[in-house]
């Protein structure tokens, strides 16, 4: 036999691996002698950047010379002949179950865990497109994925007994324990059809000239991120799966709502990771955190995909969405049979999720249709719903969610008054039976930064709102800059401090303003990015609407985001470009008319320095060691209050 197959990746007495080498062994053993090629076999493989990153087993194949006479379909005629394979990549989910384990519906299959029913079926395409969009964003072109799912404990009469439908078996994608090379590619020849060449039929998965090595090198990438991926993402991971911090979470689930709130950096975001892992580890409890903004939920599938936690598509897991992408799911299926525009759906949103809201409220009967049917789409069944930014929920949000799931389990985490939305103020407190928390010192920011912001907010007309340090970060620095040109220079000297303390380009954050951000056929993105990399900065552009929903997997690139979706987020070093014009956008949108949401009776002129003040705070209250302030116009109101502080606190504020 001239086939190389190999397992590829860390060995391990895991199923996965166990199964590969079973799987190695079987295409040693049947494939045609007279092949030649190579074969690749990664057990655990993780598709960095995917939402659906975990695959039991990916197997890779290039050859030439492998003939297999076959039956299979061309343009609906059955046809009996050799085909030529070439190439194949497929995605293999396994599945230990015995036959009393598995359950048919309709064509698609269910495995048992306990009561609970778990989509086998759409486990397994959900890993076929992220494989895709892997291979797609990391080698430029995609092969034809295929997938298959492996019973590896049933044998070939019982899958035989399993598919077949009014005495005929239906197409599918299953393996059993007991199979051959040409059962395997049978099954994907039901999903790619063999084509006509001039010397026969042929299988092939378009590689588009990729090689077996460029596979390598792509599934590889995990491993190389997690190597280089600094010490600040270190520490988060350490800080959300400590078992003492997560026995000591700040949380206690019980059998009342749960509420706590609490600044920017008080730590709530990591407080609903570390219940979320002890809901999992002691209640084998499936948990997704919501949130409204988009780019933390890419910055928290990054820091779990480094932590090794488990995706949506395990039993027990914890995933991570928005609010918005959640609720488009409920109301596809709900109201639209899985045909809801996305379009349309932005366009509508608050009218459809009105519609939801009337659905519940007619009729009881209604309500528990839609909890059912929710409980049987594995991306919608959860045990716990975690919410972080809750004061940027809508009422009518708030109170969908708490018709949908009961109350005990969902917890929420509220930063009181830094929203970003321009929507009637969510109120959770009015909640009844609910345990409360409330988070006090800042811990993100060394201190120099928050006695900075402090004094800002005071000279900002902003009294009695101070924040309060633990008094064990000690250090930090602002530098503020209103000579643009000065900006190269300066990055390469902070990146060289950042890379020093252990850190990497991720670790670097800048924020843009509208003004810094293009509109070309459609497609958001900044507006100086060709003159940043021509100067070296090489830059993961958040303010693409696509980009935004991946996280960065190149380790020379930083983020670059547009103010209003910094909530969340944090960085070693962070850079507020344009700083006078992010405020100056906000300030024009700000309505001295509109109704105050508190019982405290406020001036005009009270809301709006309150208004403006939470606009400063939500950027300037991201970095951990070092912010930077550009300003467009020195002589702007808030760059003569920059200066004036600057000249005070020379000592670790600076102006250059």
């Amino acid at each position: 036999m001239s086939v190389m197959i190999s397992i590829i990746g860390p060995t391990s007495s895991s199923d996965e691996f166990i199964a590969a080498e079973k799987l190695k062994r079987v295409i040693e053993e049947t494939i045609p002698k007279d092949a030649i090629g190579e074969i690749i076999i990664a057990p655990s493989a993780t598709l960095f950047g995917q939402v659906v990153k975990d695959i039991d087993i990916l197997i890779i194949g290039i050859l030439e010379n492998c003939n297999i006479k076959t039956e299979f379909k061309l343009n609906n005629e059955n046809i009996y002949d050799f085909v030529s394979i070439r190439s194949f990549c497929t995605t293999i989910e396994l599945k230990s179950h015995d036959i009393s384990g598995i359950v048919r519906k309709g064509t698609d299959f269910y495995v048992k865990y306990g009561y609970k029913e778990h989509s086998a079926t759409q486990q397994s395409n959900q890993q076929k497109i992220s494989a895709m969009n892997f291979f797609s964003s990391v080698l430029t072109n995609s092969p034809f994925i295929t997938n298959i799912i492996w019973f590896n404990q049933i044998l070939k009469s019982e899958l035989k007994n399993l598919v077949t439908m009014d005495q005929r078996a239906i197409p599918h994608n299953l393996l059993s324990s007991e199979f051959n090379f040409k059962d395997f590619i049978q099954l994907l020849f039901l999903q790619r059809e063999p084509f006509r060449s001039r010397n026969g039929y042929v299988y092939d998965s378009n590689y588009n000239n990729a090689s077996i090595d460029d596979f390598k090198r792509a599934l590889d990438l995990f491993r190389r991120s997690k190597a280089s991926m600094g010490e600040l993402t270190r520490q988060r991971i350490e800080q959300i799966t400590n078992d003492y911090l997560v026995k000591k979470s700040l949380i206690q689930p019980e059998d009342r709502f749960s509420l706590y709130r609490g600044r920017a950096g008080t730590g709530k975001t990591v407080g609903l990771i570390q219940v979320a892992i002890r809901l999992v580890e002691e209640r084998d409890a499936r948990v997704i955190l919501l949130t409204y903004n988009k780019a933390l939920v890419s910055d928290l599938r990054r820091l779990f995909a480094f932590a090794e936690l488990p995706d949506m598509f395990s039993i027990n897991s914890i995933s991570i969405s928005t609010m918005q992408s959640f609720f488009y799911k409920i109301a596809s299926k709900v109201i639209y049979n899985e045909d809801l525009d996305g379009l349309y759906y932005i366009r509508n949103y608050e009218k459809i999720i009105g519609e939801l809201i009337q659905l519940i409220k007619d009729d009881h009967d209604t309500k528990e249709l839609i909890k059912l049917i929710c409980s049987e789409d594995i991306t919608l069944n959860w045990d716990y719903v975690l919410i972080d930014e809750a004061q940027d929920w809508s009422v009518n949000e708030k109170n969908l969610i708490l018709s949908l799931y009961d109350k005990e389990k969902i917890i929420v985490a509220d930063g009181g008054q830094q929203f970003v939305r321009n929507i009637e103020l969510c109120d959770w407190t009015e909640i009844k039976d609910r345990q409360s928390f409330k988070l006090k010192h800042c811990l993100r920011q060394k201190e120099n930064l928050v006695h900075f912001l402090n004094i800002l907010s005071e000279k900002s007309g902003i009294t009695g709102n101070r924040i309060i340090t633990n008094n064990k970060m000690p250090g930090g620095r602002i530098i503020i800059l209103s000579e643009k040109k000065l900006i190269y220079d300066l990055y390469e000297k902070e990146m060289s401090k950042l890379k020093s303390a252990g850190n990497m380009p991720y670790d670097m954050l800048f924020l843009v303003p509208p003004n810094m951000v293009s509109d070309h056929s459609g497609r958001r993105q900044f507006r100086y990015k060709p003159e940043y990399e021509e100067n070296g900065i090489f830059i993961w552009d958040g303010t693409n609407e696509e980009v935004r929903s991946t996280y960065p997997t190149v380790s020379d690139e930083i983020r670059l985001l547009q103010y209003d979706s910094s909530r969340g987020l944090e960085a070693w070093t962070v850079f507020c470009l344009d700083f006078d014009k992010f405020i100056e956008a906000k300030e024009s949108l700000f309505d001295p008319n509109e109704e105050s949401n508190s019982l405290i009776l406020e001036s005009k002129e009270e809301r709006r320095l309150k208004y403006i003040n939470n606009w400063m705070m939500i950027p300037l209250t991201r970095a951990i060691d070092t912010i930077v302030i550009t300003l467009d116009d020195a002589e702007s109101d808030i760059g003569k209050l920059l200066c004036k502080i600057s000249e005070e606190n020379s000592d670790y504020v600076s102006w250059l």
